[in-house]
């Protein structure tokens, strides 16, 4: 029982270090895709 256990917290173990990982990553890259975006519609307006 105490494998199984064990196995069981390092699942949720290994899945708050992800958690942990692609929290900051998921902002970055909404605040690049923003940027870009941003980027773009400049280009865009520019040239009209």
């Amino acid at each position: 029982m105490s494998e199984l256990k064990g196995q069981i917290l390092g699942i949720f173990i290994v899945l708050a270090i992800f958690a942990a990982i692609i929290g900051p990553l998921k902002t970055v890259f909404t605040n690049l895709t923003s940027e870009v975006a941003n980027e773009v519609t400049e280009v865009v307006n520019n040239n009209s």
